[in-house]
Order: structure tokens, then sequence, then C-alpha cells
């Protein structure tokens, strides 16, 4: 039998409620076997941060609660920053 795994790490949906934008992080895991006469899938999505904006700052945070930095979380999100930038604009 034959595994094969896909993770992605993406933005989930932002929510602006009165000037504040929260932006869930979450990482999606697909899995999928198969083998000459079966073919399974199984998905799965966890959050893993948060990065919350506000018209004077803008500040990620782990599940944990740790803060960290834009910078950081844009390592594990190639286009954060391009996000970031339409959700301001609104054309997100």
């Amino acid at each position: 039998m034959e595994k094969m795994e896909k993770k992605e790490i993406a933005i989930v949906n932002p929510v602006t409620v009165a000037g504040v934008t929260l932006i869930p992080v979450s990482k999606a895991t697909i899995n999928c076997w198969h083998s000459k006469r079966v073919i399974a899938f199984s998905g799965s999505t966890q959050p893993v941060s948060i990065i919350i904006v506000t018209p004077s700052a803008k500040k990620a945070f782990r599940i944990t609660g740790e803060e960290i930095t834009l910078d950081q979380l844009a390592q594990e999100i190639p286009g954060i920053w391009q996000t970031l930038e339409e959700i301001e604009s609104g054309s997100y």
C-alpha cells in the first residue's frame, strides 16, 4: 500500500470587528492511501497561529499564546505580506 501526504499552512477567513482584524492561520493535512483495489482519503485542519491587525499594530501569536514576529510567520506562509496588504486595502 502506498501513502501520500500533503500539508499546507494558510490563512483562513479573516474577520474584522470594530476596526480589529483577526486572521486565523491553520495547517491542513490530506492523506491518501492506495493499493490495487482500494483508495482511502483522510484530512484534518488544525489552528497554528493568529494574526491581529489594528490601526496601530500587527501582531502574530502561536496557538500556545507565544508572540512571534510576522517575519517568522512569513517563513511558514509564503505570500503573507501580500495577503496582509490585500486585507488592509479591503481587496481580500
